[in-house]
C-alpha cells in the first residue's frame, strides 16, 4: 500500500499544479474580457459625456449649482430621473434605446417614447411621456425656474 502511495504522489501534485495553473489561467482570461468591457463601456460613456447639447452649449458646474440651489436638490448633467414621471428603471428603459442626455430626450418624438414604454410592458402602461421633452429641453437651456414651475404642477409627469 505504500509503494501505491509513494508511487502515486508525484502524479497527485502534478494533477493539484495543472488544475491550480488552469484555474489561474481561467481567471486571467475572465478578468481580462472583463476588463476590456469595461474599458469599452467607459469608452461609450465618455463619447456620451461628450455629446453637446441642444442649445449648442454645455453647462458648467456653476450652472449645475445653480440648478441644484433652485431645484433644491442635488443636480448631475444629463440625470434623467431628474425629469418628472421618470425613475431609475425608466431611466434605464430610455438608456438601453439611446436616450442618455436630456438633449436626446428633448429631441425625442413623443411617439418614440410611448412605444419604448409599450415595448416595456403593461407595467409601464401607467406613465404619460407628454412633458418629458419639454421639461428636458428646459433643463438643456438651463431654465431651471421654468422647469420648476413645470415640474411642480406636474404629478407622474402628467
Amino acid at each position: 500500500m505504500m509503494d501505491v502511495i509513494r508511487d502515486a504522489w508525484p502524479w497527485v501534485f502534478l494533477a493539484f499544479l495543472l488544475g491550480l495553473t488552469l484555474g489561474w489561467l481561467t481567471t486571467w482570461l475572465y478578468s481580462r474580457s472583463r476588463v476590456a468591457a469595461l474599458e469599452r463601456d467607459l469608452v461609450d460613456c465618455r463619447r456620451w459625456r461628450s455629446v453637446p447639447l441642444a442649445s449648442g452649449t454645455t453647462l458648467s458646474e456653476t450652472q449645475l449649482a445653480e440648478a441644484s440651489r433652485v431645484l433644491g436638490r442635488k443636480v448631475r448633467l444629463d440625470d434623467l430621473r431628474l425629469v418628472e414621471g421618470i425613475g431609475p428603471k425608466i431611466e434605464g428603459l430610455m438608456n438601453r434605446d439611446g436616450i442618455r442626455t436630456w438633449a436626446e430626450l428633448a429631441a425625442a418624438p413623443l411617439s418614440r417614447l410611448e412605444q419604448i414604454l409599450e415595448n416595456a410592458g403593461p407595467r409601464y402602461n401607467m406613465h404619460e411621456p407628454a412633458t418629458w421633452s419639454r421639461q428636458a429641453a428646459l433643463l438643456v437651456d438651463a431654465r431651471w425656474a421654468e422647469f420648476k414651475e413645470l415640474t411642480d404642477e406636474l404629478v407622474g409627469g402628467r
